[in-house]
């Protein structure tokens, strides 16, 4: 007896089964963007952000954020996923004409106690363009954070991840760089390490400094790289 059209069958059924399934188990991200008015030379704070950071420098004498809330590939209904995005608020709001702050709001629950595991909870991507020497004061609860071009007093905290730094002229920074379990490297000098310990500490400059980097890490590396003058686009052109 031959069985090949019902084995045929069957093959064809699960893969029309398999196709349906992943058809269903798609990606879901929401983007938006928004501006404010902020005067050269302001601070802005960065509040509780989790995920992927990225603050750029450029000219404008605003800034704009842009936020992309992303749930993985999931299944879960459609009334589902915009509850979980929903449920992350990031706001932007100014104290005053010299002060911004950007901060991050999320439920307290299971689904939102660990932001850089990969899977269906709510991971957030922040794109940052602010006035190249604006003072950054950031609040990072994990994941990477990048700053370009900018010529300002940063802090930054992060818990754990990774910060990395490109900016021009780094002789005219002091630098102040920690972490508890991790890496700290520079161009402008040279970490140092304690014997038997997992920290990297890097002190350069003094008071005499015109600008300030305050850097603190939980479980990652700190990198602070110069960001050289022929690779300076339009929008990083410029000094204080």
């Amino acid at each position: 007896m031959n069985h090949r059209p019902a084995i045929f069958i069957l093959a064809f059924s699960a893969l029309t089964s398999l196709h349906a399934d992943t058809a269903a188990i798609q990606p879901v991200n929401v983007t938006s963007t928004e501006h404010a008015d902020l005067a050269p030379g302001g601070t802005i704070h960065v509040k509780d952000s989790f995920g992927s950071l990225t603050i750029e420098g450029w000219d404008q004498p605003g800034v704009e954020l842009t936020v992309v809330k992303s749930l993985g590939y999931t299944s879960k209904p459609a009334a589902t996923t915009t509850q979980l995005l929903d449920a992350v608020h990031v706001t932007m709001g100014r104290q005053s004409g010299t002060e911004l702050t950007i901060s991050t709001t999320r439920p307290e629950s299971r689904s939102f106690t660990h932001p850089l595991r990969k899977g269906t909870e709510v991971t957030l991507e922040y794109h940052i363009r602010a006035p190249r020497n604006s003072h950054l004061v950031i609040n990072h609860a994990g994941g990477d954070v990048s700053v370009t071009g900018m010529t300002g007093d940063i802090e930054a905290t992060s818990r754990r991840g990774d910060i990395v730094l490109m900016l021009p002229d780094l002789a005219k920074y002091s630098i102040d760089a920690h972490t508890k379990l991790g890496l700290v490297t520079s161009d402008a000098a040279a970490a140092t390490r304690r014997r038997f310990s997992p920290s990297e500490n890097l002190i350069q400059g003094g008071a005499s400094a015109s600008r300030r980097l305050k850097l603190r890490m939980g479980f990652g590396g700190i990198e602070i790289k110069e960001l050289p003058h022929e690779a300076v686009t339009p929008a990083f052109a410029g000094t204080n």
